[in-house]
């Protein structure tokens, strides 16, 4: 099968002055050109493969911008071939190709139609979009009167319909709440299980491991490794460590309060179920701040009331919690914390909680949430039913925190332990 995606020694080159006049300088006397030239990519070779994610990293500068917007077709490169087999899609500036004075439906409309859709398939799919976007009765409206917020749902919700065979990325996903990054990272991975091949460029390493097959290190322009995602990881965050870095700032201790608390909206596009019983408010709450955001380290309760619509011989109630990327961190229902409950009436309205250590690392989680029954009989399940941000006042890698702590030994005899490594074997 052909490759969606071919580059072969494809080079960029940018001439810039240092001044204006310069350019004058340089009609007037041909002879003695003042441009000065910037080699952003140089003999770029890569070919990716159909249903590949393939994700670019590299420090800034390396490149990886420039390379996108040549295969988005916004930049023609200066030498070398490059073939792209299929309808692209590109996630670079979201809502760059709106009119400020249409409205919504009609930016819809002529973006799609830009972007490579028909009109019959913007009507097909105008729907979707919609629900996506959120943006309620703004629709209307003419887009100079949304918020930057509705501006970019909007944008991501027309790109993300489009179902190309090549979807291109460059860091869309940071812009935006904790919402809706989880509901962008939940599309990328509905596109990713359709087949869709995909180029995507991050700084965040654990998204480049848990989307991407394979990870290119772009470095002054050039392809300076292609692999496996954790080794390329390794070697980009050797370059990271070449450079004077001060970006981490920590939590100000008294910054923290309490109350916190998310409550779940009557609808979600994420809901399915028989009816038997439905759950009415679900609500997060704990150590906190006031921007959606909660403390590592602090205590969470998770409370559910219910509706009972027919009599429950049996009922299971259970969360998951995952990452932006869909990788469950932990789940749980009554029957493993052998709490089975009795059976439930029609019209009851019983409410039930969950509490637990908040060990989270920071980043954005989801929780879903559902009611069944043991034999996986689905009442009520809401998929990333709420959304919550973890900040944290020390820096450590992964998706939790463990709390380790050094302890220098003070003697010179070795203590002893289960698992010794050695090595120099």
């Amino acid at each position: 099968m052909d490759p969606v995606l071919e580059l072969e020694a494809v080079s960029k080159c940018f001439q810039r002055y240092a001044h204006p006049r310069d350019r004058l300088w340089e009609l007037l006397f041909p002879r003695k050109s003042r441009v000065q030239t910037f080699q952003a990519l140089e003999d770029v070779s890569l070919q990716v493969a159909p249903g590949r994610t393939v994700g670019l990293v590299g420090r800034n500068g390396a490149g990886k911008s420039t390379l996108l917007q040549i295969v988005a077709g916004t930049l023609t490169p200066s030498r070398g071939r490059v073939q792209v087999r299929g309808r692209v899609a590109a996630l670079l500036e979201l809502g760059s190709g709106f009119n400020p004075e249409f409205t919504g439906r009609q930016n819809v409309f002529f973006n799609g139609q830009l972007l490579g859709l028909t009109p019959q398939e913007i009507r097909d799919r105008f729907a979707e979009i919609v629900a996506f976007a959120e943006i309620g009765d703004f629709l209307d409206q003419p887009v100079k009167t949304y918020s930057s917020g509705m501006m970019v749902r909007l944008a991501f919700s027309v790109v993300a319909h489009l179902d190309p065979e090549l979807l291109i990325v460059d860091e869309a996903l940071a812009v935006g709440d904790a919402r809706f990054q989880a509901r962008c990272m939940k599309r990328i991975r509905e596109l990713k299980e359709k087949g869709t091949t995909i180029l995507f460029v991050s700084h965040d390493a654990n998204a480049v491991r848990m989307l991407c097959d394979e990870a290119v290190l772009l470095e002054c322009g050039r392809i300076l490794e292609q692999g496996n995602p954790n080794w390329v990881l390794n070697h980009y965050n050797q370059l990271l460590g070449l450079e004077d870095r001060d970006d981490y700032r920590p939590l100000a201790k008294e910054t923290q309060q309490a109350g916190l608390c998310y409550t779940l909206q009557a609808y979600h596009p994420n809901r399915h179920g028989n009816g038997r019983a439905t759950i009415t408010r679900a609500w997060l709450s704990g150590s906190g701040l006031q921007a959606g955001k909660v403390i590592q380290g602090g205590d969470l309760t998770l409370a559910f009331q219910l509706q009972i619509h027919q009599d429950l011989p049996d009922a299971l109630i259970g969360l998951s919690i995952r990452n932006l990327y869909g990788v469950v961190i932990y789940g749980t229902n009554n029957l493993q914390l052998e709490k089975r409950p009795k059976a439930l009436a029609a019209g009851s309205c019983p409410e039930l909680s969950f509490h637990w250590r908040n060990q989270l690392n920071a980043g954005v989680y989801t929780i879903s949430i559902a009611i069944t029954s043991e034999d996986c009989e689905v009442y009520d399940w809401i998929d990333e039913a709420l959304v919550f941000e973890v900040v944290n006042d020390r820096f450590c890698e992964g998706v939790i925190d463990l709390g380790a702590e050094v302890i220098w030994q003070s003697d010179t005899t070795p203590s002893r332990s289960f698992l010794t490594i050695d090595p120099t074997s």
